[in-house]
């Protein structure tokens, strides 16, 4: 659902092999160093024990063509595109029961 529903792309592990869910697997990530080390990495789903109640936030381009793939994907709408003011935004529920908020900047 991730790379369809909402453009982000699982890249194969190249240094985490074996199947520990938390390391392990396709997945995207990131870190930032500026200040206190925070790292961020979203992985597909390995067990039933799962992260939920998670908020993700993504920057789109085109907020209806997002909408549409998060849709089409099998993503729960929770409120489609509105003006926020950071942006037009939509919100959805992925399979987990996170919350992904996709925000087109106006």
């Amino acid at each position: 659902m991730y790379r369809d529903g909402f453009g982000v792309p699982l890249k194969e592990p190249d240094d985490h092999a074996g199947d520990d869910r938390w390391i392990s697997g396709r997945h995207c990530a990131t870190s930032w160093t500026d200040g206190a080390f925070l790292h961020f990495a979203l992985y597909e789903k390995k067990t039933e024990a799962v992260t939920t109640a998670a908020q993700l936030g993504i920057a789109v381009a085109d907020l209806d063509a997002a909408r549409e793939r998060a849709l089409a994907a099998g993503a729960q709408e929770i409120h489609g595109p509105r003006q926020q003011p950071w942006g037009r935004s939509a919100r959805y529920r992925d399979f987990d029961g996170n919350v992904i908020e996709l925000t087109q900047r106006t």
